[in-house]
């Protein structure tokens, strides 16, 4: 099992779409700041009701705690689709799935050498942001350092919970443009609305007029400025249980192409 990680990680760095999403990953996040410093300055100077002061500083343990953006999310999530989906394009599992006790194995394992990927655009990110918010703004560290990295391995794992569901789609279901389209989807805040029509199908069955789902979703926790721990935690663990077991299921049942 680890010989079939390290050659899905070494398989993760060879896709070119890693590469340039994660390139467009840290352009985004060196320019978030500088781009708000020159909106700001140019409002102010088209308006005079503009009275808003930029930042002087920045907590760095924020932004450990919270180094992503919607694109940033997006942009992850469309890397871990194209690597999910890039053996079935060049052959790579129908070499392989003869070499393993059970081909859920291959699932499992892609699933686990995402963390990786993952784990290097958080930081790339960080890094982004960091170099960006330096440039304008004089740095502080408020707060617990610990409690930061805490809320940054808390994102880390609702990520790897979307990773889930995007794993059933584009490799046990084979669908690559399925998964892109759910990667963007995902990333940036459009299924709220998918939550919001459930919400209203619920709301109607369970006689419940405040019942919401959106809450505890892992794409809201992740884009949240503080999620709650004990439900992020709790929604990961239920959509990687979920999607991860049916992924491997419908993998070992389906045939090799």
């Amino acid at each position: 099992m680890g010989n079939l990680i390290r050659m899905d990680q070494y398989r993760m760095r060879k896709v070119k779409g890693f590469w340039i999403c994660l390139g467009l990953a840290f352009l985004i996040s060196l320019g978030y700041v500088p781009l708000a410093y020159v909106m700001l300055n140019l409002a102010k100077s088209l308006s005079s009701e503009v009275t808003d002061v930029f930042p002087a500083t920045f907590n760095l343990y924020e932004l450990i705690g919270n180094p992503l953006t919607a694109l940033i999310i997006m942009l992850c999530l469309l890397s871990a689709a194209f690597f999910f989906y890039a053996d079935m394009e060049n052959g790579y599992i129908k070499n392989i799935a003869g070499q393993m006790p059970k081909r859920g194995f291959s699932i499992l394992s892609r699933f686990l050498a995402v963390i990786e990927h993952n784990l290097i655009f958080m930081l790339t990110a960080l890094v982004g942001q960091l170099i960006g918010s330096m440039i304008f703004q004089r740095m502080v560290t408020e707060g617990s350092l610990v409690s930061a990295v805490l809320m940054f391995l808390l994102r880390l794992l609702l990520l790897q919970s979307l990773c889930s569901i995007l794993l059933l789609v584009s490799s046990s279901l084979r669908s690559k443009s399925a998964g892109v389209v759910l990667a963007v989807l995902l990333g940036i805040p459009a299924m709220e609305l998918l939550y919001t029509a459930i919400d209203s199908g619920l709301r109607m069955l369970l006689n419940q007029p405040t019942f919401t789902i959106a809450p505890y979703m892992p794409d809201v926790l992740l884009r949240e400025g503080k999620p709650d721990t004990l439900r992020a935690i709790l929604s990961s663990a239920v959509t990687i249980g979920i999607f991860l077991s049916l992924s491997i299921s419908v993998f070992d049942k389906r045939d090799v192409k």
